[in-house]
């Protein structure tokens, strides 16, 4: 009896412990999980230093005006860093709509500039010159290049062997530009009787058509009119870099000569962001003319409705720059005085205020090397 009491008290306990097990199961599955989020905690770890970023260039201030209508002739002297600006998208690329407007000579274009019909322009040195001097309210930007080699005189060479012979000739020339100055440094280098010279001041379209009919014996004029006049049986006895008289043959330089670009001040003046990105357009079109030259050729042929060999053979005599030097105005400080020894001006103009440095230099600093 007292074993079968021993055997249910055990049963009881061991029931018991069942039991309570059982509700302590039951009990923890109640409790919530962790979230599968949590992490153990660590101590945190030293923070490294934060990254350094450059900061960022300000942006471009806006352009004044996106459209605007820039001059220039139909020769390799004015025209190339335009047309190329143009042809390669350059000018887009600075966010501009450029009209170009093509003219006979370094004259019209100034007064085009002096007329407002246009804002910006390309001319030789002596058009602007003698525009300043009369009182025009113009500025030079920029360089456009060095055109001292292409400035030729063409002779007929049954009439016309060395510089003598032009005394008592017809002698034709563009008033008012390097053509002029040429013809008058030739004469005074030469000891010329200018006394004895018949002159024709006609335009440069003009001249070949004249030279052609025997109207004229010679000729002083840039290229491509000096190649065409060769063409039509002439023979270029000088030029401004090079002696082709018998005898003299041989570099020697008998005028140095620039073309630049111009604009009205008026216009300058209220758009100076616009300038400065039609000189970054021009920038680019040198570095493309010096890399690309038959590429460039082929766009100033285009445009200028020339042959593009003759103009990769006429663009390799210049030397295109937007570059202001002191060479650049000791040049043109020369041809000034020159042209008041000449009375072609009655002053020579302020170089300090015809000249505006500041927006090439705001493009780039190192095509700037005079105050």
């Amino acid at each position: 009896m007292f074993k079968k009491r021993q055997s249910n008290l055990s049963f009881l306990i061991l029931l018991f412990v069942a039991f309570t097990v059982l509700l302590a199961a039951c009990g923890s599955s109640t409790k919530p999980a962790p979230s599968a989020s949590t992490q153990p905690s660590v101590s945190p770890s030293p923070s490294a230093p934060a990254a350094t970023t450059e900061p960022s260039e300000p942006p471009a201030p806006a352009l004044e005006t996106t459209s605007l209508s820039i001059g220039t002739a139909r020769d390799t002297q004015l025209s190339p860093l335009i047309v190329i600006a143009s042809e390669e998208g350059y000018f887009k690329e600075e966010g501009l709509e450029v009209k170009i407007e093509l003219f006979a000579a370094g004259p019209d274009v100034t007064a085009a500039l002096g007329s407002k019909s246009i804002q910006l322009g390309s001319s030789g040195d002596i058009p602007p010159i003698i525009a300043k001097a009369s009182g025009l309210p113009i500025e030079i930007i920029a360089q456009q290049a060095d055109i001292s080699g292409v400035q030729t005189l063409v002779v007929n060479p049954d009439k016309i062997k060395t510089p003598a012979d032009l005394n008592g000739k017809k002698v034709a020339y563009v008033p008012g530009t390097v053509s002029e100055a040429f013809f008058l440094r030739i004469v005074e280098k030469y000891g010329v009787d200018a006394t004895s010279i018949e002159p024709f001041k006609i335009g440069p379209t003009e001249l070949v058509p004249a030279f052609q009919a025997g109207n004229i014996d010679a000729f002083v004029i840039w290229q491509p009119v000096a190649l065409n006049g060769v063409k039509s049986g002439g023979v270029a006895l000088l030029t401004g870099k090079e002696s082709h008289v018998p005898g003299e043959e041989g570099p020697q330089q008998l005028i140095h000569s620039y073309s630049v670009l111009i604009g009205h001040s008026d216009f300058a003046d209220k758009h100076p962001e616009t300038v400065k990105a039609v000189l970054r357009a021009l920038n680019k079109s040198v570095g493309f003319i010096q890399s690309n030259p038959d590429e460039a050729a082929a766009h100033i042929a285009k445009t200028l409705g020339q042959d593009a060999a003759d103009i990769k053979t006429l663009i390799a005599l210049n030397h295109y720059a937007l570059d202001l030097t002191p060479e650049l105005t000791g040049a043109l400080e020369t041809i000034s005085k020159f042209l008041l020894d000449n009375e072609k001006i009655k002053e020579v103009p302020d170089f300090n205020t015809f000249i505006d440095t500041s927006y090439l230099k705001a493009v780039d600093p190192g095509l700037v090397t005079i105050p």
